[in-house]
């Protein structure tokens, strides 16, 4: 029984991790990239797990749950969310910047020569749309049913 939970495992980690890559998941709103893939820790992070007689499918990233089913971000530890609005921003905090200033929910950048650079909205919540990427749909079930009857064949024929 756990070769064939084992088996059932891999294809459906391995069908939902082809299916983030391939960007067949619900589109972000950002214009660019495959949703779910910016720095593939949430395809890698996919895994599979038996326990007695049954398969667990999942993720442990704590941000798994809310990309698949979507819901209401609020701030944990601060007033506003900072969204960042460059790429540099995204891999800096908004507390790592010199000669910032905030007008009109937003942080700026003096970069310099009298120009100012946006570099973050402040937001209370955000809306994150659902994005479902763990399902098993009819390519899983497929390969999923020839697993099982080759599992069952060989057990009923002793091997």
């Amino acid at each position: 029984m756990r070769r064939l939970l084992e088996g059932l495992g891999l294809i459906v980690s391995r069908d939902v991790k082809r299916r983030i890559r391939a960007g067949k998941v619900v589109p972000s709103s950002n214009n660019g990239g495959t949703t779910l893939v910016r720095s593939a820790k949430l395809v890698n992070s996919i895994h599979h797990i038996i326990t007695g007689e049954k398969v667990d499918i999942g993720s442990n990233l704590v941000y798994a749950k809310i990309h698949h089913e979507g819901g209401t971000i609020r701030p944990v530890r601060a007033k506003y969310l900072a969204i960042p609005l460059t790429k540099e921003a995204a891999v800096r905090r908004p507390r790592d910047w010199a000669d910032t200033f905030i007008a009109k929910g937003v942080i700026f950048r003096n970069t310099g020569g009298g120009e100012i650079e946006a570099l973050y909205a402040l937001k209370k919540q955000v809306q994150m749309p659902a994005r479902p990427y763990m399902f098993i749909d009819q390519n899983t079930r497929d390969s999923m049913r020839a697993l099982a009857v080759d599992y069952i064949g060989k057990e009923t024929r002793g091997k």
